[in-house]
């Protein structure tokens, strides 16, 4: 089953029913921290697709306190496969960071994460084309079948401000992810605001 299968089901058990009214609580929370564009805007797919991953793997639900992607693998655990369970359980392990562009070879992408230092190797991506080396973006790579791909968003930085970004990162790194989190979202906002000009 492909990867986006797998999100499907948290996205319709955690939008749908009971957590309608929750979801609705959750765009308004989010478009007032990274801005918010026309629904008829070019730029109104991406920030929703920014959305649904913030939904989906950093904001906690009202009453568990856990994100839809863990909180998924608890109400499920009797319904779901030995095999959807280690799918869920390392999709909830993501690595949501500002990343840089190594390099893209064949269909691989080389990243190196800015916030920790480490190093990734996106193998055999689907998502490849357009990248240039230097390229500082936001997004989040997902455990998957023993590899890493790339989840469904991308906030790409202008390369001017990679120094400021940095220093913002040097003020968070030892932080929580609570505080990385806030900066990945006012940076989207800054880039927001810059593409509206």
């Amino acid at each position: 089953m492909p990867i986006h299968e797998y999100l499907d089901k948290v996205l319709v058990t955690y939008t749908t029913g009971q957590f309608y009214d929750e979801v609705k609580k959750a765009k308004a929370e989010f478009f007032d921290r990274t801005g918010k564009v026309a629904e008829g805007s070019e730029k109104f797919e991406g920030q929703m697709r920014a959305f649904l991953d913030w939904y989906l793997f950093d904001r906690p639900t009202d009453k568990a306190q856990l994100c839809p992607v863990k909180l998924f693998v608890i109400d499920k655990k009797t319904e779901l496969q030995n095999e959807e369970k280690e799918v869920f359980e390392k999709l909830a392990d993501s690595i949501h960071s500002l990343f840089e562009l190594q390099k893209v070879r064949n269909t691989d992408v080389y990243l190196k994460d800015l916030v920790s230092g480490e190093k990734y190797i996106v193998e055999e991506s689907e998502i490849n084309q357009g990248f240039t080396k230097g390229d500082v973006f936001e997004s989040r790579l997902l455990k998957y079948r023993d590899r890493l791909v790339f989840g469904g968003s991308f906030v790409f930085h202008p390369r001017e401000c990679r120094s400021f970004i940095l220093k913002q990162i040097k003020q968070v790194r030892y932080l929580d992810d609570h505080h990385k989190l806030k900066l990945f979202q006012r940076l989207s906002a800054m880039k927001l605001k810059t593409d509206q000009y």
